[in-house]
């Protein structure tokens, strides 16, 4: 609990500070009560999410994505409980002395300090376990991958020629029928990929994602530095104008510069970092699947216009 009424111990504090004491603590301990639920809903669900994943057969996977939908709707269900007893609760507290007592110190402490408690620890909390079920619901593509290159290997040397049986070794991934010359005979035989080959062009883009993720990660951080700087800065610039202090004030006009110095840097630097992710991915995904280098070698330098075209 942050201590923000500093009152003389020896004096009662007027009934609206011990109400906005009381609020604080009630929201507190109900944000807290909701980030347990979130946490047990979660760490119940995860283990669940990623047996369904693994097990069903259905090719449109319904009912994993049933269970997912009803523990999203629970993920959702909690944050707009928050929400709506932040209005109803705190902000209503907030409006209603701020009509009786106008500019007050402590009821913009009061405010602050519930609201930081909710937009940042509650949100930080709600976005961990919400991007947790989210990596619960994707495939481990190295796992897939590495199985269809075992079935590669056990299957390469099985296929014979149509015409004279001569073995043919099959040198590489096809995940497309494929004519392949004898090479005793140079009958031309049609090699058919199994399912598990013909599923490689489809995982392979998330494999390489996979693998480039902290690349990925490094662009977003730019990204998401640049927008939590500018809430700052936003936030900072309306206390100043409300700030009596002329001290403070300039403080705070130092910090806001500081901090936009700050949002300037990760806005310069976040097209490179998301040029380093892209040819990083692309390379991968070219390496996963060579037979397609040519296409997705102009499809890189699309996504590299792009890139280029917004800075």
């Amino acid at each position: 609990m942050f201590n923000l009424f500093n009152t003389n111990k020896n004096t009662p504090p007027p009934e609206w500070v011990a109400e906005l004491q009381a609020t604080q603590q009630r929201w507190f301990t109900f944000l807290e009560k909701l980030e347990v639920r979130m946490e047990e809903l979660c760490t119940a669900a995860i283990p669940e999410l990623k047996q369904l994943l693994q097990d069903d057969k259905d090719q449109y996977q319904q009912t994993f994505y049933k269970v997912q939908s009803g523990i999203n709707g629970q993920m959702r269900n909690i944050r707009t409980k928050a929400n709506d007893t932040y209005d109803a609760k705190v902000l209503d507290v907030y409006y209603n002395y701020k009509d009786q007592l106008g500019y007050h110190d402590q009821l913009d402490d009061f405010r602050n300090a519930c609201s930081d408690r909710y937009h940042k620890t509650f949100e930080d909390k709600y976005n961990y376990w919400q991007q947790e079920l989210d990596k619960a619901a994707v495939d481990d593509y190295e796992l897939i991958y590495a199985d269809i290159l075992q079935k590669f290997e056990q299957s390469k040397n099985s296929f014979t020629c149509k015409q004279c049986g001569s073995p043919i070794t099959i040198e590489k991934i096809f995940f497309i029928s494929t004519y392949i010359a004898c090479p005793a005979c140079q009958t031309q035989n049609t090699f058919e990929p199994g399912s598990a080959a013909r599923s490689l062009q489809h995982i392979a883009r998330g494999l390489a994602e996979q693998r480039t993720k902290h690349l990925y990660d490094a662009f977003q951080q730019a990204v998401d530095m640049e927008r939590e700087l500018y809430h700052i800065n936003h936030e900072l610039q309306l206390s100043i104008h409300f700030e009596k202090d002329k001290q403070v004030a300039a403080a705070k006009q130092q910090q806001v510069a500081a901090n936009e110095l700050r949002r300037q840097q990760a806005i310069a630097n976040a097209p490179e970092l998301n040029r380093q992710y892209t040819k990083a991915m692309f390379d991968e995904w070219k390496a996963i699947t060579p037979d397609l280098e040519e296409h997705l070698e102009k499809m890189y330098q699309q996504h590299l216009a792009l890139i280029n075209k917004s800075v």
